[in-house]
């Protein structure tokens, strides 16, 4: 089959319909599954509408939702809004270390794909995951991933620890972040479960940890920088991550909606030099599978690290080789992602960016007020999120995980809303 093209493309700085080439900025929400079955359900003819405040998180009798479907487009579009970021978890569509995604989720995927072609909606492709994968107690990266990692599996199961020299920062050593100590360093009950891809759900001492927002010392533990060394270093892991992506971008060929991947949500690598590389050598993978799709660049957590008079100053791109950059400003197909922040900020440090960089920049997680702010700079925007898409945890009564679950109620799951960062004047192409 050959790839069909894509509703909205990258020209110069901006994105475009490709149908007038006219320029549009992208408004919406986030639809994000962080555990099985990792994607939304197409079926049923209601809106999500959570209910996940404090009154039922002590009950245990939270509600939430397992849909997306027409009525919820019908309700996106009535917003003013023509966008979705989709969760595409590399540990849900790529559970077995095999050429394949799998095929349940693929199933899904088709199905809410053709909902967003039929209806004019597009969508970013999110490689979504908190503090890199479950055997860390985030999520993510597939447990079979983290486990061909050199070094890894001797912190399998064990008490997490941070090394040299994150260990330094107090912020970031593990040892003082929240719920640390409710297993401390108890071996038995960190070895529980261990290895298990639903690890960050099942083990008690995860569950104390990632059962709130998300806490960035999670991220810089022995276990996941070897995780995240393995991926963006030349070599088997960086094949693997290249592999997933080539993967997505044929399965999603025939989908014109699917404009856009995200190629990992919030990387936790301060390795710029390396993690840039790997992300321009997926871009070259999907895009000679898909030609006009649009591809991410990124920061450590999708952060605007830098003020704008550096980057106008310097172009932004300290510790990215030349060769990197130079590609990436004549590629003509990628765009530079971005989270939260502070206006203005970092609006204006994106602006610089785009500037420099000759990309346009998404903030694809944003709070209301920067998706505000983002839109009356005329950037692309998507808010956290439409709904939390999960019952795991004693919000909704500590049911049986995967069996009598849906989703993953980890690491920032709570406050999704349909109709949050509702501008009521703005119609949105």
């Amino acid at each position: 089959q050959e790839p069909v093209p894509r509703n909205v493309r990258i020209s110069g700085q901006k994105f475009i319909l490709a149908s007038s080439n006219a320029s549009i900025v992208m408004s919406g929400p986030n639809v994000v599954v962080k555990g099985p079955p990792y994607m939304p359900a197409v079926e049923g003819n209601t809106i999500c509408n959570d209910i996940t405040d404090l009154a039922c998180m002590a009950a245990g009798n939270c509600t939430t939702c397992t849909t997306f479907n027409q009525a919820d487009v019908d309700h996106i579009k009535k917003m003013g809004w023509n966008s979705i970021r989709l969760g595409v978890v590399w540990a849900g569509a790529q559970p077995r270390d095999e050429d394949a995604l799998d095929p349940l989720f693929l199933r899904r995927l088709h199905a809410v794909l053709t909902l967003t072609d039929a209806n004019g909606i597009h969508v970013v492709l999110d490689n979504h995951g908190d503090m890199v994968g479950s055997a860390g107690c985030g999520n993510g990266v597939p447990t079979w991933f983290q486990l061909k990692a050199p070094g890894v599996k001797q912190f399998l199961g064990k008490p997490l620890k941070t090394g040299f020299p994150y260990s330094l920062d107090k912020s970031l050593n593990v040892a003082n972040a929240f719920g640390y100590g409710h297993c401390g360093d108890d071996a038995e009950m960190w070895a529980a479960h261990a290895g298990d891809p639903n690890y960050n759900l099942l083990n008690e001492c995860c569950q104390a940890m990632n059962s709130r927002g998300n806490q960035p010392a999670l991220g810089f533990t022995e276990i996941q920088q070897r995780t995240m060394d393995f991926l963006i270093h030349e070599g088997a892991g960086r094949a693997d991550f290249i592999r997933f992506w080539r993967l997505v971008a044929e399965a999603v060929k025939g989908h014109p909606s699917a404009f856009a991947a995200e190629l990992m949500n919030e990387p936790i690598t301060f390795h710029r030099k390396y993690m840039f590389e790997t992300w321009v050598e997926c871009a070259k993978a999907i895009n000679a599978i898909v030609p006009d799709m649009s591809v991410s660049m990124a920061d450590l957590a999708e952060g605007s690290l830098l003020p704008s008079w550096v980057t106008e100053f310097t172009g932004g791109h300290e510790d990215i080789s030349t060769e990197t950059f130079e590609w990436i400003k004549a590629s003509g197909t990628v765009f530079y992602t971005w989270h939260y922040g502070t206006a203005p900020k970092s609006v204006n440090n994106m602006l610089a960016i785009s500037k420099a960089w000759n990309v346009p920049t998404f903030a694809t997680e944003t709070s209301c007020v920067m998706f505000d702010a983002a839109a009356a700079a005329g950037i692309s925007h998507s808010y956290w999120h439409y709904s939390c898409y999960c019952n795991t945890g004693p919000a909704f009564g500590n049911r049986s995980v995967p069996d009598d679950t849906f989703g993953a109620c980890i690491l920032g799951w709570a406050n999704g809303g349909s109709s949050s960062c509702v501008r009521p004047t703005v119609v949105m192409v």
